[in-house]
């Protein structure tokens, strides 16, 4: 139980400087990572305004495509990375 508990403060105190960490100088970043061998993709975003992170996996290869040119569409703006370890 013990054990536990410090798991539980450990996460906790992680959480607290992950919502207080002060982000006003970082660069902004925005990328979307297509990872054809894991049927992934990620979308990030880092700036001075927070970050944000929303990932989907699995499906073929078709789909990852599709869901691919869809974020692409919705965020021009974002570099677009394609990792393909094969």
């Amino acid at each position: 139980m013990l054990d536990l508990d410090k798991t539980r403060v450990h996460r906790e105190l992680l959480k607290q400087q992950l919502m207080n960490y002060d982000y006003s100088d970082t660069p902004v970043d925005k990328s979307i990572l297509v990872e054809l061998d894991y049927s992934q993709i990620t979308v990030t975003t880092e700036g001075p305004s927070g970050f944000t992170h929303w990932k989907s996996s699995g499906g073929s290869i078709e789909k990852l495509v599709e869901l691919m040119n869809k974020r692409v569409n919705q965020n021009p703006d974002y570099n677009l990375i394609i990792v393909d370890k094969v």
